[in-house]
């Protein structure tokens, strides 16, 4: 065995790294919000995630629509239509629906398995002032 000295800010276990989860956000906002522009759905999911100091900046954002464009859980088209510069306008598919209802499901899943983490940590850690898991 031997100690090495480790930079806890470089960690996994600060979360940095974590994803933000944009794909089911971004289907969830394009089921409510159909025909939304990319400009349009980062401001609508940073509204829902900014208190937690999560980013979601434009050009990953557009990864995740091309990504899902792709994958066919998305359709787009060119809108002309308003001053200025082209938009490009998203809207969810029926392969987009089914899909965000997977993501209900395993996020759901996920959820009851942080809470159950966090059901030992107080067992472990009686007076530690822990999140409450909602699901």
């Amino acid at each position: 065995y031997q100690d090495m000295t480790v930079d806890i800010e470089d960690c996994p276990c600060t979360g940095k790294n974590m994803s933000n989860l944009a794909g089911p956000w971004i289907l969830l906002t394009l089921y409510h919000h159909q025909g939304t522009h990319g400009y349009e759905i980062r401001r609508i999911i940073k509204g829902y995630i900014e208190d937690f100091s999560v980013g979601l900046n434009i050009t990953g954002l557009y990864r995740h629509l091309n990504m899902l464009e792709r994958r066919g859980m998305l359709s787009s088209e060119w809108d002309t239509t308003e001053k200025g510069p082209p938009k490009r306008r998203y809207y969810l598919t029926e392969t987009g629906t089914a899909c965000l209802w997977h993501w209900i499901n395993t996020l759901g899943n996920q959820a009851q398995l942080i809470g159950r983490f966090f059901d030992q940590v107080r067992r472990v850690f009686p007076s530690a002032v822990l999140p409450k898991v909602q699901v």
